[in-house]
């Protein structure tokens, strides 16, 4: 809802407005009648004609800048690093690591109300989990910063009452970045909290996409598939499933807490700053499909090429073209040591045969040497001497160059 204005600034717009008089109203001006008003420039003192379009567009955007810098400054997570940079002030001791220290900790989570569940006083910020997020979020993001055996306000801590559409953006970037569940996190984690903190990014441009609400449990459904196509789980581990689900929400309301989306009823959406950063990584995604589309396969190196064939989508065909036109790419025996190289540097045994399987494409006497050299590794042997056994001498070379 847009703010009242005063009762004399009203009449006068109604003075100003096109179309009347003060002695009345005049004829209904024509489609177009009024391209452009006039308009004082503070630049030059003087009024100037200014294009209608013009102005509308300019009181929209003010409008939006005017909303987003509303909707941030209620968001939860600036109100407490706010509250952070206050209680820090010119500068809080610091331990060894950069931490504020055992009795600052603790009454930082008293202004904060943050762990209240914590049994007993803390020995260390580690202590207070929720607040040592917070912490290490707010260093993150350059709110605060270790200096000098102290804990002082950060290059962006000004942000915070200057500009909070920046400082939320910062923090918000900064927390997915370093991951939303993984991120500013200690202790032992789910392995496969990293890959549901990569698929934040998707999540963001999906709801971008959708628009309208959109129930997280389905959401949440697709994050399990994720995960037990990624880490090899029963679709029905419901022990696991559980795992994912609530770890997937905690993520949800952290981005909630974040300012990036709203998370009510078991529904989600973006916010204005959700909106903003989700049109960035979409621009993003587009760049690096086209960057992909315009890639060289023959210009990669040899652990990238394995890896890129040992695709799960990958024709058979389509795999022996790339590598044969990767060996073909360069000379026999560059290819051979970066083949060789690569292998003994991998611990996969799809990825070693598709080495093999390349290397059979090298002129016989380069693929020969570079195989007895394999031979030399345990892992590898056993498949070097089945590739030996293999060949032939009448063999004929069959690329490089």
């Amino acid at each position: 809802m847009r703010p009242m204005a005063s009762k004399r600034s009203r009449r006068s717009a109604r003075r100003a407005r096109p179309g009347r008089t003060n002695d009345g109203p005049s004829a209904p001006a024509g489609p177009g009648a009024y391209r452009s008003v006039p308009v004082l420039d503070p630049a030059s003192g003087k009024v100037v004609d200014a294009p209608v379009a013009d102005l509308i567009e300019i009181a929209r955007e003010r409008a939006e800048v005017r909303a987003l810098t509303d909707e941030v400054e209620s968001v939860a997570a600036m109100k407490r690093f706010g509250t952070l940079v206050d209680f820090v002030g010119r500068g809080r001791p610091a331990t060894a690591g950069g931490n504020l220290t055992a009795p600052d900790a603790a009454a930082l989570a008293g202004a904060l109300g943050l762990d209240r569940d914590v049994p007993g006083p803390p020995t260390r910020l580690g202590d207070l989990p929720e607040t040592a997020h917070l912490f290490r979020w707010a260093v993150a993001a350059g709110f605060l910063e270790h200096r000098a055996a102290k804990v002082v306000a950060g290059p962006f801590a000004d942000a915070l009452e200057d500009d909070p559409v920046t400082a939320c953006l910062k923090a918000a970037t900064t927390l997915l970045e370093q991951g939303v569940l993984d991120g500013f996190q200690e202790g032992w984690r789910k392995s496969y909290v990293s890959v549901l903190d990569s698929s934040m990014a998707d999540l963001l441009v999906a709801l971008s996409h959708a628009g309208d609400p959109v129930s997280v449990d389905p959401l949440a459904a697709e994050a399990w598939e994720l995960v037990a196509d990624s880490y090899g789980f029963e679709p029905d581990d419901q022990r696991e499933r559980r795992s994912v689900h609530n770890l997937f929400r905690s993520a949800v309301a952290q981005l909630d807490d974040a300012g990036v989306v709203a998370y009510e009823d078991g529904h989600v959406h973006l916010t204005r700053l959700g909106r903003m950063i989700a049109l960035f990584l979409d621009l993003a995604g587009d760049d690096d499909d086209e960057d992909e589309d315009d890639l060289d396969p023959t210009d990669i190196d040899a652990e990238s090429l394995l890896l890129m064939c040992d695709e799960e989508e990958s024709d058979p065909e389509e795999v022996e073209d790339l590598l044969r036109a990767w060996c073909q790419s360069r000379p026999a025996e560059e290819a051979g040591d970066e083949l060789t190289e690569a292998m003994l540097d991998l611990d996969d045994p799809d990825m070693w045969a598709l080495g093999f399987q390349a290397l059979t494409m090298l002129e016989h006497r380069v693929a020969d040497r570079k195989v007895r050299e394999l031979q030399t590794d345990a892992r590898l042997a056993p498949l070097a001497r089945a590739w030996l056994e293999r060949q032939t001498p009448s063999r004929r070379p069959r690329g490089g160059r």
